[in-house]
């Protein structure tokens, strides 16, 4: 799994009231990502933890989590949705969509809400429909989603819209903009001095040449000012 198909995938939900088709493997991908961009992160950190490319991956490494979670959120709403129609009676339920893990929470939150509705219903115990297992479900290890450092602001319904990933090639003089979601800190304008090697941004890469012109994070860009590698462009209106 990519960073820019596990935006995708949070976009896709985000935009519907319906559950997506994923892959099945969703959650072990999502993980396997995260733990690629720790070691990463690790790597660039034994050789300059000061260096802007280590910045970059750290920032990268928390929104793949800020991803994973709002994934996870978004899709245990609908998956619980789903199960409380299934206790109360219906037979359409897209369980076709729903990975190994998910199917075990489906089955266990439907037999919870059929219980709970049955005291309602006037029937002396619940009634679950019977449920076929998906056989992935038995072989598929446990996936739990690692903990790092907890997010500056919990994830809520009004989550944040999708940043656009966009990897635009450097040019003398013409600006590349920087992706922003609504938890991005302030941007500002720089003017490189050297060319640069290629680094992650929290939600983009840069390809940096002398002269070239770019919106980032002001952090990012004070590392790189710090360092002689660029300067800060005062832009007015």
């Amino acid at each position: 799994m990519t960073f820019e198909e596990l935006t995708s995938i949070y976009s896709v939900e985000l935009r519907s009231n319906a559950l997506s088709e994923v892959r099945r493997d969703l959650y072990p991908a999502m993980t396997t990502l995260y733990r690629e961009q720790i070691s990463r992160c690790d790597v660039l950190a034994g050789k300059d933890p000061d260096s802007i490319m280590f910045d970059g991956a750290v920032s990268r490494k928390k929104n793949i989590q800020k991803y994973m979670k709002m994934v996870a959120e978004l899709r245990m709403k609908k998956i619980a949705d789903m199960a409380v129609r299934g206790a109360m009676g219906a037979v359409n339920n897209p369980v076709q969509l729903l990975t190994p893990e998910e199917r075990t929470f489906y089955d266990g939150t439907m037999r919870a809400a059929a219980a709970q509705w049955s005291i309602v219903d006037g029937k002396k115990s619940a009634v679950v429909p019977d449920i076929v297992r998906v056989t992935a479900a038995a072989e598929a290890p446990p996936v739990d989603i690692p903990e790092d450092e907890p997010f500056d602001e919990p994830v809520s319904e009004a989550v944040p819209e999708e940043p656009q990933e966009a990897l635009p090639d450097a040019t003398a003089g013409d600006a590349q903009d920087e992706t922003q979601d609504d938890t991005a800190e302030e941007i500002v304008v720089i003017r490189v001095l050297e060319d640069l090697p290629r680094f992650s941004g929290p939600s983009r890469d840069y390809d940096l040449r002398k002269e070239d012109v770019v919106r980032m994070p002001a952090v990012m860009a004070r590392a790189l000012v710090n360092r002689d590698k660029a300067e800060i462009i005062q832009v007015t209106l």
